[in-house]
């Protein structure tokens, strides 16, 4: 899956020249921490609350509103942005952006073709996708976790267990485990909301089901 299908593309953008006070406005009437800011369909930064925050006058000091909300109107986006921007693009996969997201600690990327502004990734829609991947949004389901072997055809026998039982798979994650390269925890969501004789008859054919989770000692 790439970021273009996935990015926000209606975007609330301010310009440089924009006001502090209308940017403090823009984020509280949209319910968002961040607005991206450009010249024309460049982007040029992002200002965030903590942007604001970091540079307006102390709520400790002994400015009355009026004068606040002045010094405010007076300063401008430009002033303040982060200039700073780790982007990505519509044809960036979705791992790609998320990666980049975790390791820069950031909750969005503006998604850029060439110099031109045409979207938002965020974390909300990561994890959006992610539901989406693993099902969850589908009705009824059921979790199972299992730990296999990473002999090939451990997956097709777990999918034919699955058809011989009536049941679909609904989605299915599989990955090597970091400590032990010869397991797989593998998580299999089926269409049904009850479990226990699909965990019965994964139990009896030897393989180890993970129902609840125990505390490390």
């Amino acid at each position: 899956m790439f970021v273009g299908k996935k990015m926000t593309r209606n975007l609330v953008t301010v310009t440089g020249d924009t006001s502090i006070l209308k940017v403090k406005n823009l984020l509280k009437q949209h319910k968002i921490d961040q607005l991206p800011v450009v010249e024309g369909r460049k982007l040029i930064g992002i200002i965030t609350d903590r942007d604001i925050r970091a540079n307006a006058p102390s709520p400790a000091n002994t400015l009355s509103v009026h004068e606040l909300n002045y010094l405010l109107s007076n300063m401008k986006a430009q002033d303040v942005m982060t200039r700073k921007v780790f982007t990505t693009t519509p044809g960036a996969t979705i791992e790609e952006a998320a990666r980049l997201i975790n390791d820069k600690h950031v909750n969005s990327l503006p998604v850029v073709a060439g110099d031109e502004l045409v979207g938002l990734i965020t974390t909300c829609d990561l994890l959006n996708v992610l539901l989406d991947f693993m099902g969850v949004q589908s009705a009824p389901s059921g979790r199972v976790e299992l730990r296999l072997s990473s002999n090939i055809g451990e997956i097709a026998k777990i999918a034919n267990i699955i058809n011989d039982m009536g049941l679909r798979i609904v989605s299915l994650v599989s990955t090597i485990d970091k400590d032990d390269s010869d397991v797989r925890p593998t998580l299999v969501r089926v269409s049904t909301d009850n479990i226990d004789e699909l965990c019965r008859v994964l139990g009896d054919a030897g393989y180890t089901v993970i129902n609840e989770y125990k505390m490390e000692k």
